[in-house]
């Protein structure tokens, strides 16, 4: 899928070190039907086809346009940490900017692989002045799946997520195909809503105002790690000389 993903200042998504299947990236209702099957579920041709016609649907529903986009405002919040710490994001930026990125969950490979991305890169974001915010819905299995060096914060019911524009339900094929690969997301997450965030990353100057944006739909691309750095120097500012 190219060009439904939204990634405002001429950046490009990248795969680069997510998982992949035979060095291609497949439509996205392909993938999850060959990973049912992989997993033994007997799918007919019809709900298949609901499957693939679920996820294309997605793909097109233009949520990357509907998001907040560069030049608007992010909302202030505060979130629960897994740690149960109040992170909120006015005390973070009064330090600098803030890198706040929406996750699906632990239970998703490609999100723990961008996490890892980002937990591989703090130090030189950290260097660049900025703080990394991880947010996900997930409430259950949060502590200790994943050692990271910045805040993982739980947004309950995706309540952040609304307000952003990232956030989206399953529809009733994508939800029988999730609980089909063993992801209970009613239980990971403690709701009664079939509900994620796509996965979204947005890098905030210190008055809320965002900088850059990448929204994608298609939950196997991300932005390359470079690009947000080079966003957060941006959104950062000229740094005085020093004598």
């Amino acid at each position: 899928m190219e060009g439904n993903g939204a990634i405002r200042g001429g950046r490009a998504c990248s795969t680069r070190g997510l998982p992949q299947e035979g060095g291609t990236m497949k439509a996205l209702g392909t993938a999850l039907v060959e990973s049912l099957e992989k997993r033994g579920a007997v799918l007919g041709q019809d709900r298949r086809a609901a499957i693939v016609r679920a996820a294309q649907d997605l793909l097109e529903s233009n949520i990357a346009m509907r998001a907040l986009q560069v030049g608007e405002t992010m909302p202030a919040f505060a979130l629960p940490a897994a740690s149960g710490e109040i992170v909120r994001l006015s005390d973070v930026l009064q330090a600098g900017p803030a890198v706040v990125s929406f996750f699906r969950g632990t239970w998703c490979e490609y999100c723990q692989a961008f996490i890892r991305a980002l937990a591989e890169a703090y130090d030189e974001i950290r260097a660049a002045g900025a703080e990394v915010l991880a947010i996900s819905p997930q409430r259950e299995g949060i502590e200790g799946s994943m050692a990271l060096p910045f805040p993982w914060l739980r947004d309950d019911d995706n309540l952040l997520a609304r307000k952003v524009g990232v956030a989206f339900e399953l529809p009733g094929d994508l939800c029988w195909a999730y609980r089909e690969l063993g992801i209970d997301l009613l239980k990971l997450n403690q709701s009664d809503r079939y509900e994620l965030p796509v996965p979204a990353t947005f890098v905030v100057a210190k008055d809320r105002s965002i900088r850059f944006a990448h929204v994608e739909p298609d939950y196997r691309r991300r932005p390359a790690v470079q690009e947000v750095l080079g966003a957060v120097q941006q959104a950062r500012g000229p740094q005085p000389n020093l004598p």
